[in-house]
């Protein structure tokens, strides 16, 4: 796990970020899914970092705009 330039948070410090940052796009109408969600858990779990979690939404963009081509 990397966390260069942040200071160690607790479980419980993310998971509230994490939570909050999700209910402010679904109050803007935003609907997450499934996979979305989980990689937010992963985020909100320490498993993984936020650029961790911007690569795999990168990827899963990428993959979406493929299939739209076919």
């Amino acid at each position: 796990m990397k966390w260069e330039g942040m200071d160690m948070v607790s479980k419980e410090e993310m998971r509230k970020w994490v939570d909050s940052a999700i209910k402010v796009h679904e109050l803007e109408g935003f609907k997450f899914s499934e996979e979305d969600l989980a990689v937010f858990d992963r985020i909100a779990n320490l498993e993984i970092t936020t650029e961790e979690a911007r690569e795999i939404f990168r990827e899963k963009l990428a993959r979406e705009k493929e299939a739209e081509m076919v």
